[in-house]
């Protein structure tokens, strides 16, 4: 129960030349929290509301445990769809906003009763029931949202952002606890959110979206570590990977990036990638991410193998970690290094990357040529 199948999907809005979704092709299996993630505008919260039945389909077909429901209304797909204003009426307690979809159902009274407390059980917020959504925080209000999806026991759960009024604090919980209530559920969910790190958290595969159009469908660690093309590797991370532009040289048998400071050995194995592909040897741009880039002071002396002089533009402390802002020439690369080391600002440093880690990108297209090492 709860399967769904996109099958060539677009959404034209008349008067707009560009399709707001743009052939989303896509099986989402029973049982799966999948996220759809990208940048405001692009398709993601639409393809929710043509899952959802909000939205006409333009052309394309969409099937739901199998079901062809195109044309079938919102209330007949066995749905439930948890919103980021949370849709709570105001003249109704917590019990009544969680019964409300039951009654209109013609639910037993008795069959009411007992889910709407078990949800409230499940989500902790029993003692809330006889309280008006105006005497609720955000994060409680939220819980109630959760609760009338969650009480219609419907195929599969939708989600368009739900967690973005909270502070980030109660995002957090709030997050940790939708994942826990999801494995103990087992229903499809389809959640929208724009922040990388939410999907990152959350999804047991993401759908990376740009302009409509998907760049890539993965498992959060696939898409961090073999990025499709430089858009998602870019999107998702935090901090952002560093790209450096340059080209793939050979000197010798040996395959090297060439920048504008750098020359920088391509390891064998990447570099077997690169020359089965006859795209390579133009202009590429490499990503290496800021864990992949090693850092220490410049003491003056002879070059050393491998390292390049930089020199420090700024840094910032997040608590576990310390990222340094290192210039190279018109270039800004950033470093993770840990938070008890001290990088003055303006001060010289030498930097090396993790060659076996790097990505490449064909410049032109964005696409990969090259993906990054295993993990290790």
């Amino acid at each position: 129960m709860g399967s769904i199948t996109f099958h060539h999907v677009y959404k034209n809005y008349k008067g707009e030349e560009r399709s707001a979704v743009n052939d989303f092709h896509l099986d989402i299996e029973e049982g799966e929290f999948l996220v759809l993630v990208g940048p405001s505008g692009c398709g993601k919260s639409t393809t929710l509301r043509m899952l959802a039945g909000l939205e006409e389909i333009s052309k394309g077909d969409l099937y739901i445990d199998g079901k062809y429901v195109n044309y079938v209304s919102p209330k007949d797909r066995d749905i439930a769809m948890v919103f980021q204003n949370y849709a709570l009426y105001p003249n109704l307690s917590v019990y009544e906003n969680i019964a409300l979809g039951l009654k209109l159902r013609k639910t037993a009274k008795h069959d009411i009763e007992l889910r709407v407390n078990r949800v409230a059980k499940i989500l902790e917020i029993s003692h809330l029931l006889e309280r008006k959504p105006n005497q609720l925080s955000g994060g409680q209000k939220q819980r109630v949202a959760l609760g009338r999806a969650i009480a219609r026991e419907p195929q599969v759960f939708l989600m368009d952002e739900p967690l973005s009024n909270l502070d980030a604090k109660l995002r957090a919980q709030t997050r940790a606890e939708l994942i826990k209530l999801q494995a103990e559920l087992k229903r499809t969910t389809v959640y929208v959110t724009h922040d990388q790190v939410e999907a990152m958290t959350m999804g047991t595969r993401i759908v990376v979206m740009k302009d409509g159009v998907i760049q890539q469908v993965a498992p959060p660690r696939e898409l961090y570590d073999k990025p499709a093309n430089r858009f998602v590797a870019g999107f998702i991370g935090s901090p952002q990977m560093n790209f450096l532009e340059g080209s793939i040289i050979r000197e010798d048998g040996v395959y090297y990036f060439s920048g504008r400071r750098l020359k920088l050995a391509i390891p064998d194995r990447i570099a077997s990638g690169l020359s089965r592909d006859s795209r390579s040897l133009r202009q590429v741009v490499m990503g290496v991410r800021a864990e992949h880039a090693g850092l220490m002071p410049d003491t003056g002396g002879e070059p050393l193998p491998g390292w390049h002089r930089g020199v420090v533009s700024m840094s910032e402390v997040t608590g576990a970690d310390l990222y340094v802002y290192v210039e190279l020439g018109e270039e800004t690369v950033i470093c993770r290094v840990q938070p008890d080391e001290d990088y003055a600002r303006h001060a010289a440093v030498r930097i090396s990357f993790k060659m076996d880690k790097a990505h490449f990108f064909d410049r032109e297209t964005g696409v990969s040529l090259a993906a990054g090492g295993d993990e290790g």
